[in-house]
């Protein structure tokens, strides 16, 4: 009887010093700490804060998607007098093909390859700022880029059966 009461406390202080172990440790391991904020900026903006954002996340808002190729995209901003037919972008962000969400440049290169303001189109995008003139050496203008875009549709595009038309309605008198 000794014995296994012997054994079973023996058992039972090891669980717990394993216990307290662990604690002690868990104290010791450095705190997670949330990560910042990701900063979310508009077309113009982004164009005139891009550089102390080189390497790091960033959000823009409020931009549709044109341009679309195995390249890449851009996140566009129109200005308001834009007239249908006519291109009169405000800014525009470039966005890196090869880097890209595949999901996020299939969709873009489907529905968003010509330059207009398509609602479908519109859209926020993140991505991680890059200056692939910077890292070329080339003194001056800078022209910055997204790489690693995931493209946040916020137009949700209505799937089309192919060769299947809307019912035509005509009017009784």
């Amino acid at each position: 009887m000794r014995r296994r009461f012997h054994l079973g406390a023996l058992a039972g202080l090891a669980v717990i010093a394993t216990g307290m172990v662990s604690v002690a440790a868990m104290a010791r391991s450095p705190q997670h700490r949330p990560e910042a904020p990701v900063p979310a900026l508009d077309v113009a903006a982004f164009q005139n804060q891009a550089a102390q954002y080189v390497g790091k996340p960033v959000r823009i808002q409020g931009c549709y998607i044109t341009s679309a190729n195995s390249g890449g995209a851009d996140c566009a901003a129109f200005r308001i007098a834009d007239l249908p037919g006519q291109v009169d972008w405000n800014g525009t962000v470039p966005l890196d093909g090869p880097t890209m969400e595949e999901a996020s440049l299939r969709r873009a290169q489907q529905i968003c390859g010509d330059t207009g303001q398509q609602e479908r189109c519109r859209a926020e995008v993140s991505g991680v700022v890059y200056d692939p003139f910077g890292d070329m050496g080339v003194q001056g203008q800078r022209n910055f880029e997204l790489r690693n875009v995931r493209i946040h549709w916020l137009a949700q595009s209505a799937p089309q059966a192919a060769g299947r038309q809307a019912p035509v309605r005509h009017a009784t008198r």
